[in-house]
């Protein structure tokens, strides 16, 4: 059984936190300080270097992954036989692609060879707090106009309805993108699922609930919505017992009761306006994609790639890090890529690059990741369809960094749970022995 140490900060701890800070506000300086692309490349690069600097500034006593998970050596050896692979245009091309397939595996892998290193339930009150300053900036930028500096993202969209859902502009909080905003509100279900776990006021739960659906209908994010309901009702479900469930209902009755002599006190109530207007303009985004056939597009490629692609080099791709933007905006694009043409499907272009072999080897790796979570049961193969399947963890930087973070706030939470609840087991166990055994009164010296 390791020794826990909760109250010293690892540097572990700092790297994590550090990724957090950067994920959230690398967004805003991108967003409202700067639009110099080379300064908004440095920012992500700074985002995607943060697990490969875990590993390297690691506290003494770490673990390597390498040595624990003999399937992470083979992944990252075929990264680097990347950056030599005969038809990749540049050495640096082969880095990039190291950094972008390799960042959320490591931070992972390394996280579960250490988690004694980790205690992310430390930090739920920042995590709170940013919390309701992203609902507040979300629900401000929701009622203003889209040339507003807030709204700059949909300001400089060219195509209307990717930035608008229905008449209002679609939320992005304090990130550049809505793949930002849309990626936090993942870590935001792992967040209120951490809640749960450890049985937080009720009315911190509910409002946290409230707060992630009602801000992912003003992203107008199917798929934000979809996942938070794929994580949340389940454990929901698995959490709360009938009885359970009623003291939680006791337990909002006095917020509750607050909640409506406001709204009641007030002929025409400004929150529940915008929550009314903001599952309208969800519900007819929704209604005019389908319409349009876009949503059977998506669906589809949750399933499967793109098969019809016709790669001419399926098993072995043209080089890692040949289809990333950032690479391909410094240091040119490949001719395969260009023959190849131009696709935004994350497993076509992964298929483009690495081959039949990298999405093996990341099949594999995933397996053997949910395996080694500390909650058990259904929850594992929705984590693994949340960054296996449904939310691209590659080419979206944002995507990587909060699932991951995710995943390690509520693992940490159950493996520290469980490790108590051992160690009550283990005393009891010693109690029961110390009572059952035969005490020699008078012991005969000889």
């Amino acid at each position: 059984m390791p020794k826990v140490k909760s109250s010293r900060i690892t540097n572990e701890m700092l790297m994590y936190i550090a990724l957090f800070f950067v994920a959230i506000l690398g967004g805003a300086i991108r967003k409202w300080f700067t639009t110099n692309n080379g300064i908004s490349n440095a920012v992500l690069l700074i985002q995607m270097l943060i697990p490969f600097l875990m590993f390297i500034w690691r506290s003494p006593n770490a673990v390597s992954p390498f040595s624990k998970y003999r399937i992470l050596v083979i992944y990252f050896a075929y990264l680097f036989y990347h950056i030599i692979h005969p038809l990749q245009l540049t050495f640096y091309h082969g880095i990039f692609g190291v950094i972008t397939h390799g960042g959320f595996w490591l931070l992972l892998f390394f996280y579960l060879a250490n988690r004694q290193l980790f205690n992310p339930g430390l930090l739920m009150r920042l995590f709170l707090i940013v919390g309701i300053g992203e609902v507040v900036l979300g629900f401000t930028q929701y009622a203003l106009p889209p040339t507003h500096l807030l709204n700059r993202y949909a300001n400089m969209n060219i195509v209307k309805n990717i930035a608008t859902v229905g008449d209002a502009v679609r939320i992005t909080g304090s990130f550049s993108y809505l793949s930002g905003y849309t990626a936090y509100l993942l870590f935001v279900a792992f967040f209120v699922w951490a809640t749960i776990r450890l049985k937080y006021p009720a009315w911190i739960t509910v409002l946290a609930l409230a707060s992630t659906f009602i801000t992912g209908f003003m992203t107008g994010s199917r798929t934000a919505t979809v996942m938070s309901l794929l994580i949340l009702v389940p454990v929901l479900i698995q959490e709360y017992s009938v009885e359970k469930l009623m003291r939680f209902l006791v337990r909002l009755i006095i917020p509750g009761t607050i909640f409506l002599m406001l709204a009641l006190s007030n002929n025409k109530f400004p929150l529940a306006d915008k929550v009314t207007k903001a599952y309208d303009n969800f519900m007819g985004r929704v209604q005019s994609n389908r319409a349009s056939g876009e949503e059977k597009s998506r669906v589809s490629n949750l399933v499967y790639f793109d098969l019809d692609a016709r790669f001419k080099h399926p098993f072995l791709g043209v080089g890692l890090g040949s289809t990333y933007q950032g690479a391909t905006f410094l240091f040119g694009t490949s001719p395969n890529v260009i023959e190849f043409g131009y696709s935004e499907d994350e497993y076509t272009r992964q298929v483009l690059e690495g081959g039949y072999v990298l999405m093996l080897l990341k099949l594999i790796m995933s397996i053997v990741l949910v395996r080694q979570l500390a909650f058990k049961g259904i929850m594992r193969i929705i984590v693994w369809f949340v960054f296996n399947i449904s939310n691209p963890i590659v080419f979206n930087v944002h995507n990587a960094a909060f699932i991951a973070l995710g995943i390690i706030l509520v693992d940490n939470i159950y493996w520290r749970q469980n490790l108590a609840l051992e160690k009550k087991r283990f005393e009891f166990y010693q109690q029961q022995m110390e009572l059952n055994s035969p005490k020699i009164r008078n012991p005969v010296i000889i």
